[in-house]
């Protein structure tokens, strides 16, 4: 481990993973560059927020920023992506953040010499749905839909740099939840759609990391001796039964419960798909989403972590403080 302050740069700091991985690195004692498109919302985020923290404005798909962001650091961790298995998004502003940004940030990042790069992926990226247990090594899986392909296509990109010896560490998480969300996240939309709306009771189940627990695995992995590694951010894994036990536990109350078959679970997921062609529907339910939703198994956390002093907390203490900050923060009722 680093024990000297290092300069990082932090690609999509006002975004719920970015802002805690901030904050990790402030905690720390390491000075900060966080790369945004909007510094006002940055300022208001991180106001209360002591250490050393700079500002840049610009875009992960603009080279020239991208080299301003990090110019000058010991370090770069790309969070920065668009996050759409839930809900309808443009194919091209898919790629063009999740696959070109990644080209722009890591392949910046080679050409300055910083030597601590860490990635950001995701484990929708590995997603079987057979019954495979995943592990650092397994590939990543081609996907029918766009989020999937981006983000596959990202990895494809590093994992080859990797290959070729340059210093990447990949991190895979699952589904991240957590307080204090700046714009509301994919995950976070779809925990409020459970509170307010309904659980689907069927096959697989859903896992979740806390952003908090994961800001800081981003903060250990940049201080770790650089090498190309990879790691599974995985949090814990509930069946649909237990979501609702985990929500009724944080609200006091049995959430509406909806036993679906995993079929016309999928099915559903492929009309909605159809139907948002013409007009917008808020379920956050696609055929990409229908099939995580009925296809998850348990994946389990790198050993690394332990090692590296990253400790995931119980799920019920991420649940709870997660939909408490939902309703705090006017996003239930």
């Amino acid at each position: 481990m680093h024990s000297k302050p290092l300069r990082v740069s932090v690609t999509g700091a006002t975004g719920l993973t970015g802002s805690h991985t901030v904050r990790a690195l402030l905690e720390s004692g390491h000075e900060v560059r966080a790369f945004v498109r909007n510094p006002r919302k940055a300022e208001t985020l991180f106001s209360e927020h002591g250490g050393s923290l700079e500002l840049v404005q610009g875009d992960i798909t603009e080279p020239a920023s991208v080299a301003d962001a990090l110019h000058g650091c010991d370090g770069v961790i790309h969070c920065a992506a668009v996050v759409a298995a839930g809900r309808d998004a443009a194919a091209a502003k898919l790629l063009e953040t999740n696959v070109s940004g990644v080209r722009n940030v890591i392949g910046t990042a080679l050409e300055l010499g910083i030597r601590r790069i860490v990635h950001v992926s995701s484990l929708a990226t590995l997603f079987r749905g057979d019954g495979t247990v995943l592990s650092e090594d397994s590939e990543a899986r081609p996907s029918e839909h766009a989020y999937g392909q981006s983000k596959t296509l990202a990895d494809a990109y590093v994992r080859k740099l990797q290959v070729a010896g340059h210093p990447i560490q990949i991190v895979y998480p699952a589904a991240i939840i957590g307080p204090d969300d700046p714009g509301l996240s994919e995950s976070m939309m779809a925990l409020r759609a459970f509170v307010e709306d309904f659980i689907p009771i069927t096959s697989g189940g859903m896992q979740f990391v806390d952003a908090r627990d994961l800001g800081v695995a981003h903060c250990r992995m940049v201080e770790s001796d650089p090498g190309p590694a990879r790691y599974l951010a995985a949090g814990t894994f509930l069946r649909w039964s237990e979501v609702a036990s985990e929500i009724e536990q944080a609200i006091s109350r049995r959430p509406r419960a909806i036993p679906f078959p995993a079929p016309l679970l999928r099915g559903a997921g492929r009309l909605l798909d159809l139907v948002r062609r013409v007009i917008p529907v808020r379920l956050p339910l696609t055929a990409e989403a229908a099939a995580y939703i009925t296809r998850w198994d348990a994946v389990p956390n790198s050993a690394a972590f332990e090692e590296m002093g990253v400790h995931f907390r119980d799920v019920s203490e991420t649940m709870t403080d997660s939909i408490h900050w939902l309703k705090k923060a006017g996003y239930l009722a």
